[in-house]
């Protein structure tokens, strides 16, 4: 029908955001509604989008997708206004609109300082990380990449603790920095390829020098230039994931934010370091990426273990799921480095099914000390028989964050587990003890919370109203719906997953290569 529809989805939050400045900042109800109206309809555009992506026709090449745009953007250099849709995107572009719409909620429920700044900036936020997924242009991705941080800063910045400047601070400069290498990266392909674009169908066949760089003045040879790029990109993924030892922002932002903001940035932002794994990492540098596997997949394991090690230590509930978090997306950072179908079809059910656990777990968790005014577990406790509604609903995300079989994390787990043993079985068994140790903290959070004897804080505490529980509620509902019926997810992303697999490791051929390289606008 010649409709622009991923241009529509970038352009209802970013069009609401600019509308909203019209109604006045005394208007809460109209600023509340209006959010949640433009979250809602980009909502609808996206799932109807991926509903109807089983019937669409798929554009050749090894990269197809379903919906695709392209338009001439800067022509002096190249650059061109490239968006696609396919099978890996779909379901975190519909993860997106979900997280944005549960958050636009969240804040009409509540007094917010500021609730039109926040607002206009939550919509913005929306815009710029829907364009992070459907950007194919690597400018153009860079430039939603870095201007993400634009409203995220604002956000940070402005609402949440005390101690919200020092962490927006430090997750500021250390994306900033991963986000100046992947720049010069971006540069270095554009030359290295001599077609004089940034696209990435065109860039998909070029190949950077494999002959390694001599540092001068010194007789030790290092990486050649696919690898140093490589290695640019992998930062700034690697810091956004994040993964160990780049993760140490996390878990002092995600103590200080907001439950509003946790909702988008835990159940999304975090996880576009994988994507960009995913969708540049598989395709553009293969020879490089098939070199660090290795390493990387120990970084991820490292990452599975001391996420829920840490996660065991820690007393504040925030803290406690931080470092869950870091742990379960290991999983999903292990899943694509194996570079296997398996393996990278898991982690793109697992970013699924993660962003929609974590989301619950820092929503309960908010209830939790609004109820109680504290996060300390040792002061939390014998909540089942004062609030049993919230206890029916953080068993069910207990168990899906346990990975217990029939919930939503069990497949994308058992997937990546697969893919784990196809690289090493050593891989797939340290990953498993990163399982065990999920069954720890997870019933260790649950048993602390609402089986043991009531503490002085839990004396009178009331259930959760009704409004809150509907939040919930569809949360929970997809963590078993997806559990014993994950195919909506896997089968969409899997033939998109089957061909950047085979980008990564080469089965297409070279002239395959060239042929797409040779058509890119």
């Amino acid at each position: 029908m010649n409709i622009p529809w991923l241009t529509i989805v970038l352009a209802i939050p970013l069009g609401a955001s600019i509308l909203l400045q019209l109604i006045p900042r005394t208007a809460t109800t109209a600023l509340k509604a209006f959010t949640v109206a433009a979250t809602l309809a980009t909502a609808i555009v996206v799932w109807a989008l991926v509903a109807t992506m089983s019937g669409s026709a798929v554009s050749p090449g090894p990269l197809g997708f379903h919906y695709e745009e392209t338009h001439e953007w800067i022509f002096a250099i190249g650059a061109t206004y490239h968006l696609g849709l396919d099978g890996i995107s779909a379901w975190i572009l519909a993860l997106n609109a979900g997280v944005f719409l549960l958050g636009s909620v969240l804040i009409s429920r509540r007094s917010t300082d500021r609730l039109k700044l926040f607002c206009g900036l939550l919509l913005l936020t929306e815009t710029m990380t829907a364009g992070v997924l459907l950007s194919l242009d690597l400018l153009l991705f860079y430039l939603f990449w870095e201007g993400m941080l634009i409203p995220l800063y604002f956000i940070l910045a402005n609402y949440g603790n005390e101690n919200r400047g020092r962490a927006t601070l430090k997750f500021i400069i250390y994306t900033v920095a991963g986000s100046l290498l992947m720049l010069i990266a971006i540069i270095a392909l554009d030359f290295a390829s001599g077609r004089g674009s940034f696209d990435i169908t065109a860039l998909l066949g070029g190949q950077m020098s494999r002959t390694p760089l001599v540092i001068p003045g010194l007789n030790i040879s290092t990486f050649s230039p696919e690898q140093w790029a490589f290695l640019a990109f992998a930062a700034a993924f690697a810091i956004k994931i994040p993964i160990v030892p780049f993760h140490t922002w996390l878990p002092d932002l995600y103590e200080s934010a907001p439950v509003p903001v946790l909702v988008f940035f835990a159940g999304l932002v975090s996880k576009l370091g994988a994507y960009g794994f995913i969708r540049f990492g598989l395709t553009l540098f293969p020879d490089a990426i098939s070199t660090f596997k290795w390493l990387l997949a120990a970084l991820a394991v490292l990452s599975i273990i001391y996420g829920a090690l840490m996660a065991l230590s820690e007393t504040d509930l925030k803290r406690i799921v931080a470092y869950s978090s870091i742990s379960h997306l290991g999983f999903i950072a292990l899943g694509i480095f194996t570079l296997t179908t398996n393996g990278v079809n898991g982690a793109v059910i697992q970013i699924v099914n993660h962003g929609i656990i974590i989301t619950a777990l820092f929503i309960i968790v908010g209830l939790v000390e609004e109820r109680t005014g504290t996060r300390d577990i040792r002061e939390l406790s014998g909540l089942e028989k004062r609030m049993p509604w919230l206890y029916g609903l953080f068993l069910v995300a207990t168990l899906a964050g346990l990975g217990m079989p029939g919930m939503n994390s069990f497949a994308g787990e058992f997937s990546i587990m697969l893919g784990a043993f196809h690289l090493h079985p050593a891989y797939a068994v340290l990953a498993g003890v990163g399982v065990v140790l999920a069954c720890w903290y997870m019933l260790r959070l649950h048993q602390g919370l609402m089986h043991d004897p009531p503490q002085p804080r839990t004396e009178g505490v009331r259930d959760i109203r009704l409004s809150q529980g509907l939040v919930l509620l569809p949360l929970t509902a997809l963590m078993l719906l997806l559990g014993v019926f994950p195919r909506p997810v896997g089968d969409i992303a899997r033939p998109s997953v089957e061909q950047s697999v085979a980008v990564a490791n080469g089965s297409l051929g070279s002239t395959a290569l060239t042929t797409v390289s040779g058509s890119g606008p």
